[in-house]
């Protein structure tokens, strides 16, 4: 070997960056963020629903938009239809992003994915700061919806009195099957879901459209139930997707709740 030692190569730790993707797709990485807010889609939505929010929210919060298989750059990856399951590969991925304080939105689907995530998290003894959940009735114990179980026709008539939803994925059939396929696997994954428990620790943040047609503003009440916590919210003008119509409004609330969230964690250091 003429004098050479021949050594073991070193561990390379991998990056945050590369654990997470593609988990966060459009997440803009800050240098010191106090804070990392998680953000999940509506059913058949996707992580570039929030892809602008980093630069409309404080510098002190660092935007993760989480992208779920089976859409955009996942589309060769299988939906889930179980939260349970989501959470089981989900977890591992967003390990990285742990060692800041984190909060969660959920839009639609996406609030019971941030409870459920919250859930586990408060298990675990890395409770988030707050859970925001928008445009959805509480996932409360047995109370289980049949959305994915509707025909073409049904979901076509339910997309419509959403809103949201471009008219070409109704006029092209092969895009409408594509679509409806994945919309059908997170229908079934948000309807089967309900609450194992409250938090315990954790607030409730409610945001809520006033012209909701599936959302009823008395529902959103509903989720104070699932906290031990503080419990308070906002509603807006708008449909089920006020937030595409009303976002600097969206996001000042957001800011305005992150910023007393961060004064929080302040005090309690000091």
């Amino acid at each position: 070997m003429n004098g050479t030692t021949l050594q073991r190569p070193p561990i390379v730790d991998v990056s945050a960056d590369r654990l997470c993707a593609p988990w966060t797709l459009f997440r803009t990485a800050r240098a010191n963020p106090a804070m990392r807010l998680l953000c999940f889609p509506h059913a058949g939505g996707t992580a570039l629903a929030y892809r602008g929010w980093s630069e409309q929210l404080p510098d002190f919060v660092e935007v993760c938009p989480i992208q779920l298989p089976g859409r955009s750059n996942r589309a060769h990856e299988t939906a889930y239809t179980s939260v349970a399951a989501l959470l089981d590969d989900l977890l591992p991925a967003i390990e990285p992003l742990l060692d800041r304080p984190v909060a969660l939105f959920g839009h639609s689907m996406g609030s019971a994915l941030a409870f459920a995530l919250a859930i586990k998290l408060e298990q675990r003894g890395r409770a988030p700061l707050r859970v925001f959940a928008s445009a959805r009735r509480p996932p409360l114990l047995g109370h289980v919806g049949t959305f994915h179980e509707r025909n073409d026709a049904e979901l076509t008539a339910y997309l419509r009195d959403l809103g949201g939803t471009p008219e070409i994925v109704f006029e092209n059939a092969e895009l409408r099957t594509q679509v409806f396929r994945l919309l059908r696997a997170d229908l079934q994954m948000n309807d089967q879901y309900t609450s194992p428990h409250a938090l315990r620790n954790v607030p409730i943040t409610t945001l809520g459209g006033l012209h909701d047609p599936y959302v009823p503003v008395g529902d959103l009440q509903g989720w104070s139930s699932l906290t031990h916590s503080a419990f308070d919210g906002r509603l807006f003008h708008g449909g089920h997707f006020f937030p595409q119509y009303q976002p600097k409004l969206v996001l000042d609330y957001l800011s305005e709740r992150l910023t007393a969230d961060l004064e929080g964690l302040h005090v309690r250091a000091g």
